[in-house]
């Protein structure tokens, strides 16, 4: 009888929706190791609450039937050799970027749980998904799609939340949803402000083809709210959630009082988008890239910037 094997899918201390493109990825080397996969995200999360438990299913249904304490047992072998049955619930200290050893743990993890504590790019496992797998020959965005509607499934009192916005707010109306990053993007993308400045022309041919749609604004940018209330009035609508100046650090290192709640606001923001029957995003931002990948927009409704 082969012995069961584990993948073990940790936090990497980042943004919600750069965790979750870790988990996805991870689940799809999991589904080719043929390797059950538990997440668990610990005190390292951005989104851990005070009472230790998993940060991941305090938003989101296990993806599997084991949880962590199911894999902490002397008895097994562990990879990298720096995880062992008594380190599993620390926090991960290790970076969010490439390692540089993705592809090495899909050939020669051979432990009984193959720890995966670090970002690597879907682009990177591609190449290993099997020709008889459902998911061969997709691009990108086609695979997250699937994962997302195979996986992530929300715990009741998140989908409340977005149900309770959606019917008092949205409800019965067209929405053109919009995305617009500001704080420190502008590390990662220098022409940002450049970039920012085509949204109001690409929002308003949406407008003009339209009469009578609203549009539901995400940002993390004090000034960008302000902007664009002044610009469309009644038109907008958006949630109440925290953020910052527009020169300020990315919302999701602000300490919250409760992390859970910084986990809510992007969650809430992110699925009532994909509700919307347009969207125009930020193409380097992976809040933009997930609503591309919760619903199979048609092409004339979505536009990510670049």
């Amino acid at each position: 009888m082969t012995k069961t094997k584990f993948l073990l899918i940790r936090e990497i201390a980042a943004g919600l929706w750069h965790e979750m493109h870790h988990v996805l990825t991870q689940l799809l080397a999991a589904e080719i190791l043929q390797r059950i996969p538990v997440v668990y995200w610990g005190e390292g999360s951005l989104y851990a609450s005070s009472d230790g438990s998993n940060a991941f299913e305090q938003f989101f249904l296990p993806v599997s039937g084991c949880n962590v304490h199911d894999l902490a047992k002397e008895e097994f072998s562990f990879y990298p050799k720096r995880w062992n049955s008594a380190n599993i619930l620390l926090p991960n200290p290790h970076p969010i970027v490439d390692d540089g050893h993705g592809t090495d743990h899909l050939a020669e993890c051979d432990a009984d749980v193959c720890v995966r504590d670090t970002y690597i790019d879907v682009e990177k496992i591609i190449p290993f998904i099997p020709e008889e797998h459902p998911l061969y020959g997709l691009n990108r965005r086609d695979l997250f799609y699937h994962l997302i509607h195979k996986y992530i499934r929300l715990q009741k009192e998140v989908r409340a939340l977005i149900d309770a916005f959606y019917d008092e707010n949205m409800k019965g109306t067209a929405f053109l949803a919009v995305h617009i990053r500001s704080s420190d993007k502008i590390v990662e993308v220098r022409h940002l402000h450049e970039l920012n400045s085509r949204y109001p022309r690409e929002i308003e041919k949406v407008l003009q083809a339209n009469p009578g749609i609203r549009i539901f604004l995400m940002t993390d940018c004090i000034e960008i709210l302000e902007e664009y209330k002044k610009r469309y009035g009644d038109l907008l609508i958006h949630t109440e959630c925290r953020r910052v100046p527009g020169n300020g650090q990315g919302v999701h290192f602000q300490e919250y009082p409760d992390n859970r709640r910084k986990g809510f606001e992007i969650i809430l923001d992110t699925w009532l988008a994909a509700r919307c029957d347009f969207f125009i995003g930020n193409g380097y931002s992976n809040v933009s890239a997930a609503v591309s990948e919760l619903k199979n927009w048609k092409n004339d409704r979505i536009k990510l910037l670049y």
